[in-house]
């Protein structure tokens, strides 16, 4: 993202799911020349270590890491009343286990009503986007805490919706930016789905952008080496054409 603003390139929406959402924050915020010295300023921060027991009641520190990044780097006024659209997935705990439990299970996971996983939130419409975002990223045990968003659990967008293709393309997107952490232009749909490559939808143009090779960098990874590489990595743009 920082090179695209590097180039000039603004966007009407942008949108993001777990990790995603933060990149896209940060671009409407107007802050993505600074996005490589965030991800830079993470780098080595323990994941787990015993010393997050006394705030976090969890060895684990992700939460805290990013609540940090955010308070420090990102103020949430900045992402009021934007240029650029904002919109960020979460999934709707009660809603995402009632669809993968049996039936007679349903009464032990309250959905209020919710049927679909997939919420879409948009900084038109709330203002505690710092609390949406960590809800994006909200991995059960990884993450301490529960997010909760009007009363309800919700946790990493990705587990229903990766990409907000069809969010975006409901909002008239005809000419979508994809930027991808996956070799060939392909994409995860959601958390639990292998990557592949995305099929031409009708009236919408796709600029994929992928690294021109593939990142040693994993999930919940934060080795200096390794975020230098992903950093530094050239990328290959890909265009597939309305269908």
């Amino acid at each position: 993202m920082a090179r695209l603003a590097a180039a000039g390139e603004r966007f009407a929406i942008v949108a993001g799911a777990s990790s995603g959402s933060v990149c896209s924050a940060v671009t409407v915020a107007g802050l993505a020349a600074r996005g490589p010295e965030f991800a830079r300023a993470l780098a080595g921060a323990p994941i787990f270590s015993r010393r997050y027991l006394a705030t976090e009641r969890s060895p684990f520190g992700m939460r805290l890491i990013l609540e940090t990044t955010l308070r420090e780097n990102l103020p949430e006024a900045l992402l009021h009343d934007t240029e650029a659209e904002l919109l960020v997935s979460t999934t709707h705990a009660g809603a995402f286990a009632r669809r993968m439990m049996p039936q007679r299970w349903h009464s032990l996971f309250p959905a209020g009503g919710k049927e679909e996983p997939l919420v879409v939130h948009s900084n038109r419409e709330r203002r505690d986007l710092h609390e949406v975002l960590l809800a994006s990223c909200y991995i059960p045990i990884l993450h301490a805490g529960f997010p909760k968003l009007n009363g309800a659990l919700h946790v990493d967008g990705a587990l229903a919706d990766n990409t907000l293709l069809d969010a975006l393309a409901a909002r008239g997107a005809t000419d979508i930016t994809v930027v991808t952490p996956f070799v060939q232009g392909h994409v995860a749909a959601s958390m639990f789905t292998d990557e592949a490559p995305l099929r031409p939808r009708k009236g919408v143009r796709y600029r994929v952008l992928s690294p021109e090779r593939p990142l040693s960098i994993g999930r919940f990874d934060l080795a200096p080496d390794r975020i230098e590489e992903a950093l530094g990595m050239p990328h290959v743009e890909t265009i597939i054409e309305p269908a």
